[in-house]
């Protein structure tokens, strides 16, 4: 059994799916206000925020196998946040396009 409490993997998925996307709109807002990015270019501006909202990248499990630590803990935490993925990335998607037809 990986060592990993529950109370961090709960705040590991909340930064991830939660903190961050709410990062990403602001981001790209303020990108847009500043002219950073195009307003008219819809579908660039919902790529971007998708970015926030994806499940974390495999290369943090390539990495703990090449060096042979943290790999149960590792698998734990990609576990449950690709579990939860489909649920989130449902629910930032259906936002994202909301805010974008705004």
């Amino acid at each position: 059994r990986a060592g990993v409490h529950f109370g961090i993997i709960i705040g590991i998925l909340a930064v991830r799916y939660v903190l961050l996307p709410l990062l990403g709109v602001l981001i790209v807002r303020s990108a847009v206000k500043l002219g950073l990015v195009q307003s008219d270019n819809l579908l660039f501006q919902f790529v971007l925020l998708l970015q926030y909202a994806v499940p974390p990248a495999m290369n943090i499990a390539t990495i703990t196998q090449q060096f042979g630590a943290g790999q149960s803990e590792c698998s734990i935490i990609m576990l449950w946040a690709y579990g939860l993925a489909s649920i989130t990335l449902t629910l930032w998607c259906t936002l994202f396009l909301w805010l974008l037809a705004k």
